[in-house]
């Protein structure tokens, strides 16, 4: 039997049960590396003094780039949460290992992460 010596997975067609455990891992790795330092800096810098936290405030309300750069570490961030859950429903046998209710978890699991993510856009921005 012939393997295969180099798999393009641009071009193999994923199931959305592999996508959102990529895309969780993925979430993970940006959560370690870019959302929890730019999260303690920015604590840092708001609990430096009251002036920093009044100019931080500042360029928060007055800078659409800051809101959406906050609002997009957000919803990394809830994403990996919403994700994590169905992860950890399907090891505790709360959901069956079907493909049938792994693919319908999956489905919900977006459809509640997308609801969440357009509440939190609305409220932020």
């Amino acid at each position: 039997m012939k393997r295969p010596v180099n798999i393009n997975l641009l071009k193999i067609k994923l199931p959305l049960t592999a996508l959102l455990s990529i895309t969780h891992r993925l979430s993970g790795m940006f959560i370690f590396f870019i959302v929890m330092p730019v999260s303690v800096i920015s604590l840092s810098f708001l609990l430096e003094s009251s002036a920093s936290y009044e100019l931080f405030k500042e360029n928060y309300n007055s800078s659409i780039s800051l809101k959406i750069i906050f609002l997009s570490l957000i919803i990394i961030f809830k994403y990996h949460i919403f994700t994590g859950v169905r992860h950890m429903l399907m090891d505790f046998h709360l959901i069956s290992e079907s493909l049938a209710s792994s693919y319908r978890s999956s489905q919900i699991t977006l459809i509640l992460f997308l609801a969440d993510s357009l509440l939190t856009a609305v409220v932020i921005l």
